[in-house]
């Protein structure tokens, strides 16, 4: 049963994914908040099971969500973690598509950590997998709170922008992240 939905999922979001970011960007007009936008839709469809709906509420459901929240982040004014793109291209620069594990996807993630700085990656996994809040690094590091938020964009950043043209490895991590309730 699970693999069944994993597999639909998976079915879905290939084929929605690019409909949904021209959707988005026709609110937001920046590629990478749309793509961030339609992600984290992709998340919620997954948490609130709504990848169960029959195919024309799915495609109804994703259109409206995709709509309300590009919405809510102008509202909120919000903005997505920024890296510079000299700090992107630098810390991608050293993956190349030989390099890439293609065996495992759980290698794959942990090469992907090692092209972290090690404050970057140390911060991530306080983050995601400890659970602890920006507030709680900060005091446990003796850093800035803001210093937390800014390694962390850049760690989200580096990620984002390696899965940005592999569907399959997304859907992995985000399956990852949700496993272990991230």
């Amino acid at each position: 049963m699970v693999d069944e939905r994993k597999e639909k999922f998976k079915i879905r979001f290939e084929k929605y994914y690019s409909m949904l970011c021209r959707i988005a960007y026709g609110y937001v007009s920046n590629a990478d908040d749309c793509e961030d936008i339609v992600q984290e839709l992709f998340v919620n469809v997954w948490n609130k099971e709504k990848d169960l709906l029959s195919e024309e509420e799915f495609l109804a459901y994703i259109k409206i969500s995709v709509r309300n929240n590009c919405l809510t982040f102008l509202r909120q004014g919000r903005t997505f973690d920024k890296v510079s793109a000299a700090e992107e291209s630098a810390a991608l620069a050293t993956i190349t598509d030989e390099e890439e594990p293609t065996r495992d996807l759980n290698e794959l993630l942990e090469h992907l950590l090692e092209r972290m700085s090690p404050k970057c990656r140390e911060i991530f996994m306080m983050s995601k997998l400890q659970k602890m809040k920006y507030k709680e690094i900060a005091a446990k590091l003796d850093i800035s709170e803001k210093t937390v938020e800014s390694q962390m964009g850049k760690a989200i950043k580096i990620l984002r922008s390696f899965v940005s043209n592999r569907a399959t490895i997304l859907l992995y991590l985000i399956a990852n992240f949700i496993t272990y309730k991230l």
